[in-house]
C-alpha cells in the first residue's frame, strides 16, 4: 500500500504531467484524490490517459468510486456524528451550520429531488444536503439512486473532455504540453466555478 510520501509524489506527478508508475495503485490514489479534490483530478488524469500514461476506463472507474466515497462520507458524518459537538468540530460545517439546519427541516420528503438538483449543479450544496439527510435519518438508498445515475454521466463527461484535451496536447511540442494541460484545466475549472456561482443563487431560492 502506498505511503504518504508516495501519495505526495503521485500528486506532484499528476499536476506536473509526469506520473510515477504505481501500477494498479495509481487508480486507488486517483480515487482518493478525487475524494479530496474533485473534478480537477479527473480532468488531469484523463488528459494523461490520452498520452498512454494511464488507462481512461480505469480513470473513469476510479473517479466514480472517489465521488461515491465523498458522498458517503458526508452522509455518514451527519448520520453518525449527529451530535452537534461532533459536527461543529469541522470548520466547513460551522460556516454552513444554519444552512444545514434549514435544509434538515425540509429534506425528509424531498431528499432525492434536492440531492438530484444539487448534483446537477456540479456539486454545489451537495455537502449540506448530504449532512442534513444524515441528520434527518433519510434512508441512504434514496440518495444512492441519484449517485448511480448522475456520477457515471458526470465523470464520463470529465474523462471524455480530458481525453480529448490530451489528444490535442499530443500534437504540440513537448515543451508546451504541460503548460497547455495546466492552462486548459484551469479554464475548465474556472467555467465550472462560474456555473456553480450562478446556479447557487437559483438553488437558494428553490431549495
Amino acid at each position: 500500500m502506498p505511503t504518504w510520501e508516495q501519495i505526495s509524489l503521485f500528486w506532484n506527478g499528476l499536476t506536473s504531467g509526469s506520473l510515477p508508475d504505481f501500477g494498479i495503485w495509481s487508480y486507488v490514489l486517483i480515487a482518493l484524490l478525487v475524494f479530496v479534490e474533485g473534478p480537477a483530478v479527473t480532468l488531469v488524469a484523463a488528459t494523461l490517459a490520452a498520452t498512454g500514461v494511464l488507462r481512461a476506463d480505469l480513470v473513469f472507474v476510479a473517479s466514480v468510486i472517489g465521488n461515491f466515497m465523498a458522498d458517503s462520507f458526508w452522509y455518514l458524518l451527519g448520520y453518525l456524528g449527529g451530535d452537534r459537538r461532533v459536527l461543529l468540530r469541522f470548520r466547513w460545517v460551522r460556516k454552513r451550520w444554519r444552512e444545514i439546519q434549514r435544509i434538515q427541516g425540509e429534506v425528509r420528503g424531498r431528499a432525492t429531488r434536492m440531492f438530484l438538483i444539487t448534483k446537477l449543479s456540479l456539486g454545489l450544496l451537495t455537502i449540506p444536503v448530504l449532512i442534513a439527510s444524515g441528520l434527518a435519518r433519510v434512508p441512504w438508498w434514496r440518495l444512492v439512486i441519484v449517485s448511480i445515475i448522475v456520477e457515471p454521466i458526470w465523470n464520463g463527461f470529465l474523462v471524455l473532455a480530458g481525453y480529448r484535451l490530451g489528444d490535442q496536447v499530443l500534437a504540440m511540442d513537448r515543451g508546451l504540453r504541460i503548460a497547455a494541460i495546466i492552462a486548459a484545466v484551469v479554464v475548465l475549472i474556472a467555467f465550472i466555478a462560474v456555473y456553480r456561482r450562478v446556479v447557487t443563487r437559483l438553488l437558494r431560492i428553490t431549495l
